[in-house]
This record gives C-alpha cells, structure tokens and sequence, in this order.
C-alpha cells in the first residue's frame, strides 16, 4: 500500500486516512458492542468469511475472545457439536453472505430472527458486509496482520 501509506496492515491505513480512518474505526468497534447480536458469533461469522475468502491475516486476527473448540472446528459447524443453534443460524446465513448476499432466502433470516429478532438479523447483514468488505480489501492490497496479533 505505498501509494497510500507506508503501512501494510489495516490499522496504519485506516489511521492515515484523514476524516475517513477515525471514523471507520468508530463504525466498526460498535459491532463488537452491540446488544442485539452476541460478539462471540460476530467473530464466528467473521472468522469464517476469512476462512471462505482464504485470508490468513483475517483469520490469525482475534477481535474477540472465541473457545478455542469453535474456532479449530470452525469449517465443521454444520455438524460440531460444540456449535449452538443459534450460531449455526448465523454461520448458514453468513455463507451465503459471502457469495451473494441476495441470495440469503427468507429461511435463513427467519432462523437468525428466531434467536436475536429483526433487529439482530439487521445488525448481522451490517457487521458480514463490513467484514466482508475489509477482508476483500486485505487480501486486495495484500496487508498483514499488525504487530503482536495472531
């Protein structure tokens, strides 16, 4: 990225990035402190979308503390028995999120609605298409995971 910055992580980036970084910064630690979706399947969702778009610096990065289990057994939640229903709502939604998020149907969202209601399920699609986006972004401009991370 050293058209932009000479920093190859997100965070150099973001911070030099005047009226843009500080602000994206704001946006994004707010999904971890929402109280309409628990942030332990936020970074569920968000590991596997690193785990679907091949990104090592996404996945090595940890925004929320996970059990060790899940995150080992992330590629197998469908059928893990350490994955509740209510993540395995998410994580189904969040698949499909990441090939064409107008592709999730209607039983998807009413599966998330079921254990976090309308309001969960609209802090859901937010938080993928940030994540989503920022990991596309990463692998674009071939960042790194910042210091002391993973």
């Amino acid at each position: 990225m050293a058209w932009i910055t000479a920093g190859n992580d997100r965070e150099t980036i973001m911070r030099s990035l005047p009226g843009i970084g500080d602000h994206f910064a704001q946006l994004y630690q707010s999904f971890w402190e929402l109280p309409h979706i628990p942030a332990g399947i936020l970074e569920l969702c968000r590991l596997r979308l690193a785990q679907l778009h091949n990104s090592h610096t996404d996945w090595e990065l940890e925004q929320y503390p996970l059990d060790p289990e899940k995150k080992a057994n992330l590629r197998q939640w469908s059928k893990h028995a350490a994955f509740t229903d209510a993540e395995r709502a998410c994580l189904a939604l969040t698949e499909v999120h990441a090939m064409d998020a107008q592709a999730i149907t209607d039983e998807q969202a009413d599966a998330v609605k079921a254990h976090f209601g309308e309001v969960g399920l609209v802090a859901l699609i937010q938080a993928l298409g940030v994540f989503d986006g920022m990991i596309r972004l990463g692998l674009l401009w071939g960042l790194s995971a910042p210091e002391g991370e993973g």
